[in-house]
């Protein structure tokens, strides 16, 4: 299979994949919702805030190794592959246990002195944070056999695994809608063994389709490349502390001045946020292989096009479900949930919103995570993210409502843009005024005229389900209409056309 033929079936696999998992999902979060109540499940989301602070990690470390193992698979050469596999995972086992031993130490501190938790509830909290330190161990352990299946681009198999998390998650949901004592503590118990079980599943299909996971530590671990990838990795991580740190201070903040019950509404709005995310991070999953194969193999400016093409198509997917999102939110919340939690509606849009203005310049990261020179790039991004915390203290103290902090995110991630497009160009030649012109213009224009239409129809039009059903469609339609006639070049039309066609035909035929 073609490189553009396998992004295109990956990018299938992975939105079949994604429909099914955002419905699963949003169910299940409704029944566990139901089932915990809003204090729980409030608690459990602001203590298991540390998973989602793992995912950020989890997905950092796992970039970082699918970089390294792409990288190595663009040189063809075995015994570096066999190499960079193993050093790969005998570094993730020592970095799982120091990240388990700072984790505990800091979970400590954080139940003594900054949660605001209902004294009936602390220990149960506590149970469920230590279930949290397991599962980091086992995420963490098993991100190379993670890159190593992303890097071949076996999509499929990863799609098959994380939908089998998501039915396994809708079984404990509908489990807990029929228990009626230690809800909190047995949730967290459960998603901590679908994890494992994931991971299990995972390293062992790895083990059996790749040569190159074969553990040998004594004979493949090689020191130079430890040191290589320590850095690498030790830079990519720093950025992501920063990062996750700081969505956690977020919620200690809101904790502390609001209660529980506007960390339920910050839960339910990272749910929606993180569901509609996915369908963007989807497409960057089927292209980064390619576009780090691209920069392993020498080609930077086959590289440099790729960034360009994923940021532009990147944004318009996650435009089409966006758009609607932010302007239906209400009904949307409404019909989901029933009883929405107070600033759930607002927390959502302005989340939304922040990680819309993300994606115009996201993809030049893992452009420059590419090419390998990381260093100053992510202390400066970490730097832009650690401004956040004292704004958030700022504005607190200034008497303003739990939504201002997320106005405030949107502020900073304005100045985190402007930090990628001067390394972008520094590190990689990118060249800023080609990728405004192919990478954002192609599809800006085509967003702002699909919001203006969706609006109009939100405003003239009562809210119903007819509304919302008509507006997405009109989203969809007039963004789709504009990007193919505004945004897309001559080649990618004939290309995206050859392969309807091929796919039309084989349908025919079947």
């Amino acid at each position: 299979m073609n490189p553009a033929n396998r992004v295109i079936f990956n990018t299938s696999v992975l939105y079949a994949r994604l429909i099914i998992g955002i419905v699963i999902g949003l169910f299940s979060t409704r029944l566990v919702l139901s089932a915990l109540g809003e204090a729980n499940y409030g608690i459990y989301t602001l203590v298991a805030g540390v998973v989602g602070m793992l995912g950020i990690l989890n997905a950092s470390m796992s970039n970082a190794s699918m970089r390294f193992m792409a990288h190595s698979l663009g040189t063809g050469n075995e015994e570096t592959i066999r190499k960079t596999f193993n050093t790969t995972l005998f570094l993730h086992f020592i970095i799982g246990l120091i990240v388990v031993i700072f984790m505990e130490a800091g979970g400590l501190l954080m139940f003594e002195y900054l949660l605001n938790i209902p004294a009936e509830k602390v220990m149960d909290a506590k149970i469920v944070f230590h279930f949290m330190v397991i599962t980091s161990f086992f995420m963490i352990i098993a991100v190379p056999y993670d890159a190593v299946i992303n890097s071949h681009e076996n999509i499929l198999a990863l799609a098959l695994v994380d939908l089998l998390g998501n039915i396994l998650t809708l079984g404990i949901a509908v489990y807990l809608t029929f228990r009626t004592t230690n809800l909190l503590v047995l949730y967290g118990f459960l998603i901590l063994l679908v994890q494992i079980i994931l991971r299990i599943i995972k390293q062992l299909y790895s083990r059996s389709m790749y040569k190159e996971c074969k553990i040998n530590f004594q004979k493949y671990v090689d020191k130079t490349l430890s040191k290589t990838i320590l850095s690498f990795s030790g830079w990519n991580l720093f950025g992501s502390v920063a990062s996750m740190s700081v969505t956690q201070v977020k919620s200690i903040f809101l904790n502390l001045y609001f209660g529980v019950a506007v960390n339920a509404a910050d839960g339910i709005s990272a749910t929606v946020s993180g569901q509609v995310n996915m369908v963007s991070v989807s497409l960057t999953r089927a292209l980064n292989p390619q576009l780090v194969k691209s920069e392993g193999s020498g080609d930077r400016q086959r590289m440099l096009r790729f960034t360009e093409m994923s940021t532009k198509f990147s944004v318009f997917l996650f435009a089409i479900f966006a758009i609607p999102v932010i302007l239906e939110t209400p009904y949307l919340l409404t019909l989901w949930l029933k009883s929405v939690p107070e600033y759930a509606i607002i927390f959502c849009r302005l989340i939304l919103i922040n990680l819309f203005l993300e994606k115009f310049t996201f993809e030049i990261g893992t452009a420059i995570r590419a090419i390998g020179k990381i260093k100053n790039f992510q202390l400066a991004e970490a730097i832009v993210w650690v401004l956040n915390i004292p704004f958030y203290y700022l504005v607190l103290k200034m008497g303003y409502p739990p939504y201002s902090l997320f106005a405030v995110s949107i502020l900073v991630s304005l100045l985190g843009s402007c930090v990628r497009f001067y390394f972008g160009k520094k590190v990689g030649g990118m060249n800023i005024r080609s990728f405004f012109k192919n990478g954002i213009l192609p599809i800006l224009i085509p967003v702002i005229i699909a919001t203006i239409s969706t609006s109009v129809i939100c405003h003239y039009c009562m809210e119903s389900f007819l509304r919302f059903l008509i507006a997405t469609i009109s989203s969809l339609l007039v963004i789709t209409a504009t990007f193919w006639f505004w945004g897309l070049q001559h080649n990618e039309v004939k290309m995206l056309s050859q392969i309807a066609n091929s796919i039309f035909q084989k349908i025919s035929k079947g």
